[in-house]
Order: structure tokens, then C-alpha cells, then sequence
């Protein structure tokens, strides 16, 4: 078994398939599987495929852009089902711009194709996650939310033969409360860990089984918010993606604007975790961002509605792990699957999930769950465009991280070679640890922005997240050394005060204190913490942000 001793548990559930996470990976997977079966399965019965998801509720932890390429939905969904998809708008009209200072906007006058969206679907993740999942059920899967998968079980060779949930009802000393509910004990023939970005299981199942790539995995936090505009239908579906101001010079960010409606808008930031200032705020950067005329201009008289924030995984080509071990497949972004020059997932997610799940259709047929078998799954991913969309981008990314002007050169030359140039793999440092030492006095960078309907601060964003956390159970982020955190503190300035977008971390006198009720489950502490010092765990089932709109 994965972890230590557990509480006492009900009897285990026996099932055939069983895929950790209700995101549109682990869902194309389940609706994967039980269609090819159904196509080709010759009279055997289907298998028994169950869904455990740690939100309270469908899409409540799905959190994107969201401009989808349609090649997410190939062999996936019929043409009916993609015209009743959950959106409002298709792109109509898109832009590029540079942000060249405070108020300078310029126009980039040509757009490499494979840039261009005209005629996408945009909307809603989280609604078009309550689709898939009403999908995947019709078609016999289960899908059981409330329930935080905290370990995977292994026999005694290793191989993986199902999972745990944690249990419910402790209070913060770890002791059972009067409602508690143990941990139940899940058997599969095989499982599918779709957990999205920095996957609790996925991180650890990858690390300890051998299965990383040859680079480290890099991320971007990702910040959104859902604006509610008076209703304007000539701007519906129209999209604006900006790079340049507010960020640092050597830094990687940029913005979005996606009119999905009449009277919403999307306005998001995404912004490398390579940064080197521990005083960088990505929040107040949004905010900063939001501020430019040319951002303002689309939330005229309008009001923020929702908010989320995620990590986003960026490291291309090199940084995607093996992706199959005995028991076990990895799906979508817990993978690493994402065109990190358009930051678009969601088709390599759903097409992921779709390989996986012809692959255990095809397992299931033959009675054989065997490793080889599954490797089927890795060999259909690299013969697959998904795959040749990596290849292209491979490098892109990790040249941004040494100077714009040489990621500028690597987009062109992903574009004019196909991704042949450059053919070597460029380096590029593990996030935490590009941090320099803290500069001492002076003002925050960041002081005195202005709070407004259309630039709510951090705490009033948490608020329209909809984060609720169970206060009387064990906090979930856990500093593992306080003589690190102070040392952190010396030398960087606990930056975990200002990287965290929903202000889970402060500092008051002299020392870190983590209000956990407020963590709306990025991973960014984990991810950017120079020390390594901050674990996040799975906190009650239910608990976390509660994203519908975004």
C-alpha cells in the first residue's frame, strides 16, 4: 500500500475501471471506454466504470480560458452533440496585441495559422464539464462527487490495483468528529488518474515509479475572472490575446479577453512561475492589467461575477513523463498535455482521454490489463496529432525563459519548420528555483491599486470563488519545516505572501500563518516554494472552490 496506516474502513468496492478525477479527461476517458465498447465489445457485458471527483459538485474544481479547439471532440462526440455543447458564442473576431507600457497598445499585424481561433467554441469549462459528465452517465458510467482520492493500493509486485479515499469528519487534531466516515477502499483492474495540474497522486505515482521526463515540469499560475458587462451582442465572440506590460522585463506573461455572450466576459492572466522577484504578485498584476485601456474598454459599466485561479503546465514535449505504468494510465494535464505556445489543453485533454479509453475498451475485450497492454495507450498518443502538436511547440516555451527575443525566434521557427528547429532540447530551470534574494526597503511595488466593480481585491475574489472549507479539520497545506520557512523568510521575503491568489499565506510577526479556508487549490505554493517547504494534501471531500460559470 501507498501510504501509512489508515483508519478503519468499509469493505472494498470492486470495480473494473476506475478514473480519479471528474475533469474532461477522466470523462473522455469514461465516455471513450464505454462507446467503443458498446461499438465493438461482441456481446460481453460492459464494464463497471466509476468517477470519484473531490469537489462538491460537477466542474466545481475546472477552471479554463476557454477557446476550444475542435479537434478536442473528434471520435469523441457526434455532430449533434457538439451542436448542443453548452456555449454561446464562436470566435468572430480575434486580435493580438502588444502591451508596450501603461496606456500604448501596438497591433501585431500577422498571426502565424496555427495562432488563429475563427470559429471555435468558447464558454464555460465548468458548464461544458456538467455536459460531458451527463454524457458519461447515459452511457452507464458513475460518478460520485465528495470523495478525495488520497493514495493508490499496490499489490505485492507493485502493480496498481485500485485506490483509497481519505477520510471524512476529522476534526484539526486528525481525531474523528460524531460525523465521522472512514476511508473506502476502491479495487480496479485499472486506474486513470485525470486529476489536472500538480495531481496530488499523479505527482507522487510519477516520482516514485520512475516514470518523469528528461525535464522538469514548469507551470504558469493562471488567474480569471467572469465580468458581467451591459449587453453588447456585436462584441459577441469576439477575442483579444495581449503579451507585454504588466509583466517584468525576462518574465512570461500575458493576457486574454474572450466575449462569450452578449453580457459576459472572460478576462484572464497567465503568468510563468520562473520568475525570479519574490515580490512578484500575480494577482495585482492582473489587476494592473485590467487597468489598460485596451483591457478596460471591454468591461465598460460591468461588475466581476466569479473567480478561479489554477496552475497551468507549460513544460511541452520534454516534460511530459511516461505516461503508463502496470495498473495505472495518466490523462490531460496531470500528464503535462498542453500546446504551451497557445496555452490550450482542452483538446489534448479530451483526446487523451479518448486514446485511454479505447485502449482499457481493448483491454477489457482481451480479459488482459497487463502493462503491455496498456502501453498501447503511450504508442496511440505519439501516432496522434496531439503529439505532433508537442513536437512543433517543444522547445517554445523554454526558450521564452532565456529572452523574449529568443522565444520570439523559437515561435518562428516552430512555425516555418514544423518544430525540426531548434532540434536540441533547451534548458530551462525548475521554477523554484529561479528566485534571487529579496531586495530590502522601499515601497511594495504593488501598493495603492485602486479597488473598483471591475478590479476587486484579492480577499473579495476569494469571496466570488465560492471557497468554502470545513473549518474544524486537519489544514491540507502543511509546512514541513519552520526552520526553512524562517529561513525563506531572511532571504526571500516569504514570498508565498505575495505568489498565493487567494491569500492563504501571511506573515505576522516574524512568521508564516496559512488560513487554509481560503486556498482555492492552484498548487502554487507547491509549485513555487523555493525551499520545497509547502505540501499541499487533499482537504475534506467537498471542499475547495466552487466554480460554475468559469
Amino acid at each position: 500500500m501507498n501510504t501509512p496506516s489508515s483508519p478503519p474502513q468499509a469493505s472494498p468496492l470492486n470495480v473494473d475501471i476506475l478514473c480519479v478525477g471528474a475533469g474532461v479527461a477522466s470523462l473522455s476517458t469514461a465516455l471513450a471506454l464505454l462507446r467503443c465498447h458498446k461499438k465493438t465489445g461482441g456481446g460481453k457485458p460492459p464494464p463497471r466504470v466509476v468517477v470519484l471527483e473531490k469537489s462538491r459538485s460537477i466542474g466545481n474544481h475546472v477552471l479554463s480560458g476557454a477557446v476550444i479547439d475542435p479537434a478536442a471532440f473528434e471520435g469523441l462526440l457526434n455532430e449533434e452533440e457538439i451542436r448542443r455543447l453548452p456555449v454561446e458564442a464562436h470566435v468572430t473576431r480575434e486580435a493580438f496585441r502588444f502591451l508596450a507600457g501603461a496606456r500604448v497598445s501596438l497591433p501585431i499585424p500577422w498571426v502565424p495559422s496555427m495562432m488563429r481561433a475563427h470559429g471555435f467554441p468558447i464558454g464555460s469549462l465548468s458548464r461544458i464539464t456538467r455536459y460531458l459528465a451527463m454524457l458519461c452517465e447515459a452511457e452507464g458510467a458513475e460518478i460520485y462527487c465528495g470523495f478525495a482520492v488520497t493514495e493508490w493500493l499496490e499489490d505485492e509486485t507493485g502493480r496498481i490495483i485500485g485506490a483509497r479515499t481519505g477520510p471524512r469528519g476529522m476534526n484539526r487534531s486528525g481525531q474523528p468528529k460524531s460525523n465521522y466516515a472512514p476511508s473506502e477502499e476502491i479495487r480496479a483492474r485499472a486506474i486513470v488518474l485525470g486529476e489536472g495540474a500538480c495531481g496530488y497522486l499523479a505527482e507522487r505515482l510519477i516520482a516514485s515509479h520512475g516514470m518523469a521526463a528528461c525535464r522538469p515540469q514548469t507551470y504558469a499560475l493562471g488567474v480569471k475572472e467572469l465580468v458581467e458587462i451591459p449587453k453588447n451582442e456585436a462584441r459577441r465572440g469576439e477575442i483579444l490575446h495581449t503579451f507585454g506590460y504588466p509583466a517584468a522585463t525576462g518574465d512570461y506573461g500575458g493576457g486574454f479577453v474572450y466575449h462569450i455572450s452578449a453580457t459576459e466576459v472572460m478576462v484572464g492572466y497567465v503568468y510563468g512561475l520562473d520568475y525570479s522577484r519574490p515580490e512578484t504578485d500575480i494577482h495585482a498584476l492582473f489587476r494592473r492589467y485590467k487597468a489598460h485601456p485596451a483591457i478596460a474598454s471591454h468591461m465598460a459599466g460591468g461588475k466581476v461575477v466569479a473567480y478561479g485561479a489554477k496552475a497551468i503546465p507549460e513544460g511541452g514535449l520534454f516534460s511530459v513523463p511516461n505516461l503508463v505504468t502496470d495498473g495505472a494510465l495518466v490523462v490531460g494535464d496531470s500528464g503535462g498535455l498542453l500546446d504551451s505556445l497557445r496555452i490550450k489543453g482542452i483538446h489534448m485533454a479530451m483526446q487523451s482521454g479518448r486514446l485511454a479509453g479505447e485502449t482499457l475498451a481493448a483491454a477489457w475485450r482481451a480479459g488482459d490489463f497487463g502493462v503491455a497492454r496498456l502501453a498501447a495507450y503511450e504508442r496511440a498518443l505519439r501516432d496522434s496529432p496531439v503529439w505532433r502538436q508537442l513536437q512543433r511547440v517543444r522547445n517554445v516555451r523554454a526558450s521564452f525563459s532565456k529572452h523574449m527575443a529568443l522565444g520570439v525566434a523559437a515561435v518562428g521557427c516552430a512555425w516555418l519548420t514544423r518544430g525540426i528547429l531548434p532540434w536540441w532540447k533547451v534548458s530551462m530551470e525548475p521554477d523554484p528555483l529561479t528566485l534571487r534574494p529579496a531586495r530590502r526597503g522601499g515601497a511594495s511595488p504593488f501598493a495603492n491599486l485602486e479597488v473598483s466593480l471591475v478590479s476587486p481585491d484579492r480577499l473579495t475574489d476569494v469571496f466570488l470563488s465560492g471557497t468554502i472549507h470545513e473549518e474544524d479539520q486537519p489544514c491540507h497545506l502543511l509546512i514541513l519545516d519552520r526552520e526553512k520557512c524562517a529561513e525563506c523568510i531572511t532571504r526571500y521575503g516569504a514570498p508565498c505572501q505575495h505568489f498565493c491568489p487567494a491569500e492563504v499565506y501571511r506573515l505576522e510577526e516574524g512568521q508564516i500563518r496559512a488560513d487554509f479556508s481560503n486556498c482555492v487549490h492552484c498548487k502554487t505554493c507547491q509549485v513555487k516554494d523555493p525551499y520545497a517547504n509547502i505540501r499541499w494534501t487533499p482537504p475534506t471531500g467537498g471542499d475547495g472552490p466552487r466554480y460554475t460559470r468559469l
